[in-house]
């Protein structure tokens, strides 16, 4: 398994955020330490901190009576750890990853894509390079710290020599550093559980010491704005400023009984625009979050929403395309709309009461075609719905949008499948000219070359839908591109080297290149080309 970088390991160290949501996961009735063998001579306190974050939901065993408290820690346990214990929402539905080596089917790691991409979405870590996460490699205690400590709030430099220096110090003075290891020694469980049960203390006591503004929500009618608080104030004291940009908005407030919600009620409906709504006369050393924002959008006719444009899609299914679907799209994946690539969005069109169209997502409530033979349909977590063609013919799609005042209103759109074939209609490189430095091992100078990445590609195929980067690698069994390297140049003294292309796409120079050319060939006759130069480190 490959190895974090000094330059990975401090980029993932400034990725991570705090967060403001405070939602423990439900506690659970289900194992505590005495359900696994590997516990038992445990010492008491390590039993309680674990028994803790078992009734949370935050860890589990590695099998049904083995917690694996030796076994090192790997960022994919992590992810789904520092998502918990920092309170980040997690959608337990999401079953594929932004992450190119993270995999559905992966038995060791496939249960983390929910948390990784939640914890991805929140800001709170980040893969090692663009593309990768590598969920199975370990984590070592200078990372762990870091992670952790930015959670808290912290600032950490990594600048100093070694780069964890810093971090190391301010978790052993907050007892959340690994007793005994220095900060390139790799953290295992046991670890884990010591210094994320520490931090979630000191994040909870944080939020529950420091007076928070949670939520801010405007009214229906625009007429009252709700401000929901994490802990009860004195409202004797507490004053609310309403703010449209720089402008006061003037406005009365009324406290719920509880004495965590606040209502302020204005004279007039509120104009569209972004608000802010910022709490004072308490003591600033008291408040955590003074400031929530929220918009207004312009008013919106439901007799505006309409559905976008008309569909022509390709039969992928019933031409037997998706059976030559392989790793990482599987034929599952390719038949599933709302994972495929060969399946379009119903896209909603929205109009204002101005006239001019307004962006306003996950407004899908429902969505059903009339001939599932023909066109499948499916409908996100998010509320996006996505139509993907099976079989040659025609059928209705109906969708249910709600919006403005919460009135659902029906749509229908027509659907056209064809036998048309998938087929290239454009290929674009943005980045026509690539530098690479060849790297030297055992006297043989090397590099390796992603022609999807590197060339900065977009493919649109005929039916309008547009393939990125590595999608076309992961779809090319229905695109059917080919890399092709050329004009391959040496020094000129010595005998040229080589140029070689993988099944897969990828590049492979060798030995003495010092150019040559790149292109991606479609079937239809497209491409696009690269110049590549070469120089030796």
């Amino acid at each position: 398994m490959k190895k974090l970088t000094m330059i990975a390991t401090a980029a993932m160290a400034f990725s991570l955020l705090t967060s403001s949501v405070l939602t423990h996961p439900a506690s659970a009735a289900g194992k505590t330490s005495a359900d696994f063998t590997d516990l038992a001579n445990v010492d008491a306190s390590l039993k309680a901190k674990i028994d803790a974050m078992l009734a949370s939901d935050i860890f589990e065993g590695v099998s049904d009576d083995t917690f694996g408290i030796t076994q090192n820690m790997t960022r994919a346990q992590f992810a789904k750890v520092a998502t918990l214990i920092y309170d980040i929402p997690v959608d337990l539905t999401v079953k594929v990853s932004s992450f190119t080596d993270v995999h559905a089917d992966d038995s060791a790691n496939g249960w983390a894509i929910p948390y990784i991409e939640a914890a991805k979405k929140a800001g709170l870590i980040d893969g090692v390079t663009d593309t990768t996460f590598v969920p199975g490699d370990s984590v070592t205690a200078g990372q762990l710290d870091t992670l952790l400590l930015k959670g808290l709030g912290k600032t950490v430099s990594v600048t100093g020599t070694p780069w964890y220096a810093d971090a190391v110090k301010q978790a052993t003075e907050l007892g959340i550093h690994p007793t005994g290891k220095s900060g390139d020694q790799a953290a295992n469980r046991a670890d884990l559980v010591t210094s994320s049960y520490v931090a979630q203390q000191a994040f909870d006591t944080d939020n529950q010491a420091l007076i928070s503004i949670t939520k801010v929500q405007a009214s229906s009618d625009n007429k009252q704005v709700q401000v929901t608080l994490n802990k009860k104030v004195d409202a004797a004291k507490a004053t609310f400023t309403l703010k449209n940009s720089t402008t006061t908005v003037p406005a009365t407030t009324t406290w719920s009984t509880d004495g965590l919600t606040a209502t302020l009620a204005v004279d007039t409906a509120l104009a569209t625009g972004d608000y802010t709504v910022t709490l004072g006369g308490l003591d600033a050393a008291t408040i955590k979050t003074a400031t929530g924002s929220f918009s207004v959008a312009a008013p919106i006719d439901n007799g505006n929403i309409t559905i976008e444009d008309k569909y022509t899609l390709a039969a992928v299914i019933d031409s037997g395309l998706t059976d030559s679907a392989t790793d990482p799209i599987t034929k599952a994946i390719a038949e599933d709309p709302t994972q495929s690539k060969f399946a379009k969005e119903i896209k909603i069109q929205v109009k204002n009461a101005s006239g001019d169209i307004v962006a306003v997502p996950g407004i899908v409530q429902s969505v059903f075609s009339s001939n599932t033979g023909i066109a499948k349909v499916g409908l996100t977590a998010d509320h996006h719905a996505y139509v993907l063609g099976n079989k040659a013919g025609t059928a209705d799609v109906t969708v249910v949008v709600k919006i403005g005042n919460n009135d659902s209103k029906q749509l229908h759109v027509p659907v056209t499948v064809t036998n048309d074939s998938i087929s290239v209609k454009q290929i674009k490189a943005d980045e026509t000219s690539i530098k690479k430095t060849m790297t030297v091992s055992n006297g043989v100078y090397t590099a390796d070359i992603n022609p999807y990445t590197e060339m900065d590609l977009t493919l649109t195929d005929n039916f309008g839908i547009e393939y990125e980067k590595n999608e076309i690698a992961d779809y090319n069994f229905g695109l059917g591109t080919l890399i092709v390297a050329k004009a391959i140049k040496g020094d000129g003294v010595n005998p040229v080297g080589t140029v070689t292309v993988g099944d897969n796409g990828l590049v492979h120079v060798e030995g003495n290149v010092v150019s040559f050319e790149l292109s991606i060939v479609a079937p239809s006759g497209q491409q696009a080309v690269s110049y590549v130069t070469l120089k030796r480190n």
